[in-house]
């Protein structure tokens, strides 16, 4: 009923704003379409390393796959206030994380399905204002912790924006549609998010977010896992008589925070950036409820003939947050990464990476051997 009242509250608003405007763009709407493609090649490996072998080389290989990822996007600005906006990818259908295509399956055909489909509203009139629907990029600043950067949400999000000297800001809400059921009730997502930034004389730039996250009738995701095996689940559940999972055992409000720092090096397009993010879940059932994520980077590699060096820590206790969202590398929750990266730009279409990841449990059970899992990535992404 809340997703209902605020699904008619967001189109009220947008139906009251949207006055005709009368300086229409004088070309058709398919003039003004853009369109982008990118694509990106992937050579994994992923290697098991035995907590009684100190010698890493004497762990076999698990697993090794080339996996693919090509995305077609196509944005119009429709007039002076509206824009639509598609995307279709790659990917397995089962899985909200990735649109990566692993190479596989007896050389079957790969499919392509829908990545995003939504439009926005940006009147002309109002220009600090921004309503949007559909299925659509996320419209917050977050790290992987929270929401894997492949996920899109769906439903509405409603936004104002502005700017006073060497400040900006942002404020958010969203009410997002996670899994519908007949029989339970309906998941929602209810997102309450604001920024500020500074930008600094001195080529220095600070930003802090804040934002919280309520999710309701979220044990239909659990059970929808479990009976589907559409995504994954490491959260802590509950089971009935049979061993059946009927939800989790905790319910979830995330509450993000984070705050992030870009400071000029004195190098030309070698900035060294700084990311905290510090999450909690406000309805956990254990004391598992928190979760850390620090990122250092150096350089940018969007430039052209420029290298950047990244870092990554994390550390996401168990029901710090859903784990079927999060970091799709980091193996759900109740984990601890490493991620170390070295890219690089050749060319304006051209981009190079290596990446290693290695994750490991933070508490596992009496007979599990908590095996360090490394998993080393090259990738080659093309852009057009």
């Amino acid at each position: 009923m809340r997703f209902l009242s605020s699904l008619g509250a967001g189109m009220l608003t947008c139906m009251f704003f949207a006055t005709p405007s009368h300086a229409q763009t004088s070309s058709s709407w398919w003039e003004r379409l853009s369109i982008g493609m990118d694509f990106r090649q992937r050579l994994e490996e992923l290697r098991q390393v035995e907590n009684s072998l100190p010698d890493v080389s004497q762990n076999g290989v698990t697993q090794r796959r080339l996996k693919i990822r090509a995305r077609l996007t196509l944005n119009s600005q429709v007039n002076d206030d509206f824009q639509i906006g598609v995307r279709l990818g790659t990917g397995n259908m089962d899985d909200p994380l990735s649109s990566n295509q692993t190479l596989s399956e007896l050389l079957t055909r790969k499919p392509i399905s829908l990545d995003r489909a939504f439009m926005t509203y940006n009147p002309k009139a109002a220009p600090a204002l921004t309503i949007g629907a559909g299925k659509f990029g996320l419209p917050v600043t977050r790290t992987e912790m929270s929401w894997d950067i492949d996920v899109n949400w769906e439903g509405l999000y409603q936004q104002v924006h502005g700017t006073a000297g060497p400040m900006s800001y942002r404020f958010v809400t969203s009410q997002v549609s996670i899994h519908e059921e007949k029989q339970r009730d309906d998941t929602l997502m209810f997102a309450t998010y604001g920024d500020v930034s500074f930008r600094f004389d001195s080529g220095h730039s600070v930003q802090f977010v804040a934002a919280d996250y309520l999710f309701s009738g979220i044990d239909s995701v659990a059970i929808f896992v479990d009976t589907e095996g559409i995504g994954r689940n490491t959260n802590l559940t509950q089971r009935d008589n049979t061993g059946k999972i009927i939800g989790f055992q905790s319910d979830f409000n995330l509450i993000d925070l984070i705050a992030k720092a870009t400071l000029n090096t004195g190098r030309r397009n070698y900035p060294l950036q700084l990311t905290a993010n510090w999450i909690t879940n406000t309805r956990a059932a254990t004391e598992e409820k928190n979760g850390f994520w620090f990122t250092a980077t150096y350089g940018d590699a969007d430039k052209i003939k420029t290298y950047q060096l990244e870092y990554t820590y994390a550390h996401i206790e168990q029901d710090a947050v859903v784990s079927t969202f999060t970091y799709s590398y980091s193996e759900g929750t109740n984990v601890r990464l490493n991620r170390a990266a070295l890219r690089y730009r050749v060319h304006p279409q051209l981009r190079l990476d290596l990446i290693t990841i290695f994750t490991k449990k933070l508490i596992a059970a009496p007979n599990d051997k908590n095996n360090l899992l490394l998993r080393s990535q090259l990738d080659a992404s093309f852009s057009f």
